[in-house]
């Protein structure tokens, strides 16, 4: 068994061989990739590998496609936000730049909450976002996160840090 989620418009599931081509794309597009740190294509190769390799791990990177066709838009992820620490769980995404503005982040994003507070390990969810990124921003805001200041990660990165607070989005 492989995991799998839906909403109306999408499916959120684990990677098959098929999506490599496109997730490495969509990374390596300089419009998509200009809030996210920089990685090469060898990088993002052995992320997909990880992730296949564990596809039944409730913390993972998945494929988000269209319902309809099964094609790629993008992928998000959950995982530790401190490794080691389990209780605050992250979320992440990226979508195709074609499939920006048309509400997938919106739609993605509300099921991932509700995915992720289902598993017992999930205390707080949190995200974090370039502090450019105010497209990000303002879909994580729609969903419920509430922006609580600035943190450091990655590689020295000073990135936007969101907490999601049930109620918030209303």
């Amino acid at each position: 068994m492989t995991f799998k989620l839906e909403t109306p418009r999408l499916i959120i599931r684990s990677f098959i061989p098929e999506d490599e081509a496109p997730y490495i794309g969509t990374h390596l597009d300089p419009v998509v990739n200009v809030y996210l740190p920089v990685r090469s294509a060898e990088q993002y190769h052995e992320l997909f590998h990880q992730a296949m390799a564990q596809a039944d791990a409730p913390l993972n990177r998945w494929t988000i496609a269209d319902r309809d066709n099964n094609a790629f838009i993008g992928s998000c992820l959950l995982r530790e936000f401190d490794p080691g620490t389990t209780h605050t769980i992250e979320l992440g995404y990226s979508l195709a730049a074609d499939a920006w503005g048309r509400g997938y982040a919106t739609e993605m994003i509300a099921r991932m909450i509700e995915y992720a507070f289902s598993l017992p390990q999930t205390h707080k969810l949190v995200a974090v976002t370039d502090p450019d990124n105010k497209g990000s921003q303002a879909v994580l805001l729609k969903n419920g996160f509430v922006y609580q200041g600035e943190v450091q990660r990655y590689e020295d990165l000073r990135l936007s840090y969101f907490e999601y607070i049930p109620g918030s989005d209303k």
